[in-house]
């Protein structure tokens, strides 16, 4: 009977998720906007392009170990999202964004999303074929490798965001070496010890998975966030039900 209330409870959840999207997004098609607590790893971004830019530099944005097969795949497509974003603002300087990751799987994909961002503008001779890298197979070799691009690459915004462990630590302290402005997201708690200390702006959890919301509200990213804001107090809530009837007896 339990095994049946939660394979109930999860199916519930799946078919309003889906059905909370679309009212959402259409909503957000006429005119519909949540109020937006302040994230500064998201208010900041724009600007830190823009400064990177204006300055003749460009950004580093490395996903770190993650790949598109596995557990991580939606942090790796959260940070596609970044990268996306930070491509386009991008295109109005000289130099193009340099992304980096450890896992061979991700190359691919980071190459085609800036190299599509750049053909949407009709850019694309400015596109650099070398934006996206596999500097190593593993961590702590692509912290060291980062920390060379950083150094030498004319980073001038360093934004990392992936499944980092405390290996961050190495391409941070990079960026404070050279001054410049950093912006670390992990879900990982050892990642984000360190980017409390070394970071400019942090995202934690599940901030990681908005950026859209934030820096592009087109109506499916207003969508799909107040989707996650509503099943996330009616999870909480199941969980509470869930506690009650266990303390009454009613569920074993």
């Amino acid at each position: 009977m339990p095994e049946l209330i939660q394979d109930f409870a999860g199916l519930f959840i799946i078919i309003l998720g889906v059905l909370l999207f679309f009212v959402f997004t259409i909503l957000a098609r006429r005119g519909f906007r949540p109020t937006l607590r302040p994230l500064s790893g998201y208010d900041t971004m724009h600007m830190q392009v823009g400064q990177a830019i204006e300055s003749g530099g460009r950004v580093h944005l490395s996903l770190g170990p993650n790949n598109i097969i596995d557990e991580k795949t939606g942090v790796t497509l959260a940070a596609m999202s970044i990268l996306d974003i930070v491509a386009e603002e991008s295109i109005i300087g000289d130099l193009s964004p340099v992304a980096t990751t450890s896992d061979a799987t991700a190359l691919p994909v980071i190459g085609d999303t800036i190299r599509r961002t750049y053909k949407r503008k009709d850019v694309l001779d400015k596109y650099d074929t070398k934006a996206a890298r596999l500097v190593a197979f593993d961590p702590y070799a692509l912290a060291g490798s980062a920390m060379s691009i950083i150094a030498d690459d004319d980073v001038r915004a360093n934004v990392l965001v992936g499944s980092f462990g405390p290996e961050v630590a190495l391409m941070a302290e990079a960026g404070l070496r050279n001054q410049i402005p950093q912006t670390i997201g992990s879900d990982q708690v050892d990642c984000q010890a360190a980017a409390y200390s070394m970071a400019d702006h942090i995202l934690i959890g599940e901030e990681l998975f908005v950026a859209g919301a934030y820096l592009r509200q087109t109506p499916s990213d207003i969508g799909s966030l107040a989707t996650q804001d509503v099943l996330r107090w009616i999870i909480v809530g199941l969980i509470a039900f869930n506690v009650v009837l266990q303390t009454m007896g009613l569920l074993s």
